[in-house]
């Protein structure tokens, strides 16, 4: 499909017009990119006042262009937000680079091929990856919780070939219900992945259930330390040479750093941060493996409850959006679908 600039100026200024949202100026579109695998198109604009005209209060005028084009979904991003993530992927690719110089056997050839996910992203947009064939073991083991992140982690590993272990953490239907494990096993098997679960730490999860419930501790920091433990220590068993999770936050040279336990060394590496991903290319990705992505949510079952029963532990939930707002990982109409499902 062939959607140029002027085409959707068009469409924005007829809309803004129809919907009574005057404009004193025009935004610049420098470029529209669509990308026929999954029917979306980017839209990019010259700053952030150009991306506020095209995009509209909530969404509004740029969820209707997506609906006049046809299209399964649509992005726009500023060429300031671009720039600024182009020295990002620098930042990782420089630290990669001299992780993979040392690196041999299977974790060199993972990094290789990492180098040059992160060289072809410095062209973005568009979006144009190289391809590889599978490599013959798990080069990464991926913490997998269902949500849209972890799986958009688990696509890109897939991607380049690193063949990885999807491992999730079960403390019970509080954390994974039925349905999140029903989601879990269709993503996991569209991708050809082989998916483990661990039990984790009984003791640690039942101290995280009390102290929350009790309105003493949010459970985020705990839970979430105790989920990293069990992966990374089942990639340690496993002789698996990478972990990785599904963090968009610590992007450049927070995104690939080593760690070592009982005189074991294990890279860490959180390729979609690696990547300066935002939240909406995690949901493309994540829709193009079969996550339906039907809304935004912060949380599971226990922080629902958690935010009902103790409201001031909402401030943290909410100041955690805030920080992935303030790197520009969210757009603001995406924040507030976040911070709508933690004051509900």
């Amino acid at each position: 499909m062939d959607i140029t600039p002027r085409q959707v100026l068009k469409l924005v200024l007829k809309i803004r017009r129809q919907l009574g949202y005057k404009t004193l100026v025009k935004p610049r579109i420098k470029a529209v990119y669509y990308d026929e695998e999954t029917n979306s198109a980017l839209v990019v604009v010259a700053d952030r006042p150009d991306k506020s005209v095209v995009v509209g209060p909530g969404g509004r005028i740029i969820k209707a262009v997506k609906d006049e084009l046809g299209l399964s979904g649509i992005g726009a991003r500023s060429y300031t937000d671009i720039l600024v993530k182009r020295r990002r992927v620098r930042e990782a690719l420089s630290k990669t680079e001299k992780i993979a110089r040392k690196a041999s056997g299977l974790l060199g050839e993972a990094l290789e091929r990492v180098v040059e996910l992160l060289k072809a992203e410095l062209a973005y947009p568009p979006r144009r990856w190289p391809s590889f064939d599978p490599l013959d073991q798990h080069a990464i083991a991926v913490g997998f919780s269902g949500g849209v992140d972890s799986t958009a982690m688990l696509y890109v590993t897939q991607r380049i070939g690193l063949e990885p272990l999807a491992i999730s953490v079960d403390a019970g239907g509080w954390m994974l219900p039925p349905e999140i494990k029903e989601l879990m096993a269709s993503i996991t098997s569209n991708l050809g992945i082989k998916h483990v679960y661990l039990p984790g730490d009984r003791e640690v999860f039942d101290q995280v259930l009390q102290l929350a419930r009790e309105g003493r501790r949010h459970p985020c920091r705990m839970c979430h330390a105790e989920i990293e433990r069990a992966v990374i220590e089942h990639a340690l068993g496993a002789g698996v040479p990478i972990v990785g999770f599904g963090d968009l936050l610590p992007t450049g040279r927070f995104s690939i750093y080593w760690l070592r336990r009982d005189g074991l060394r294990l890279l860490r590496l959180n390729l979609l941060a690696s990547l300066a991903l935002l939240k909406t290319d995690t949901i493309l990705m994540a829709r193009a493996v079969g996550h339906p992505v039907k809304r935004l949510y912060f949380g599971c079952q226990l922080l629902k409850l958690v935010h009902r029963e103790h409201r001031e532990m909402r401030l943290a939930s909410i100041q955690r959006v805030l920080r992935e707002t303030r790197a520009s990982i969210l757009e603001p109409n995406q924040a507030l679908e976040l911070v709508k499902s933690i004051i509900r």
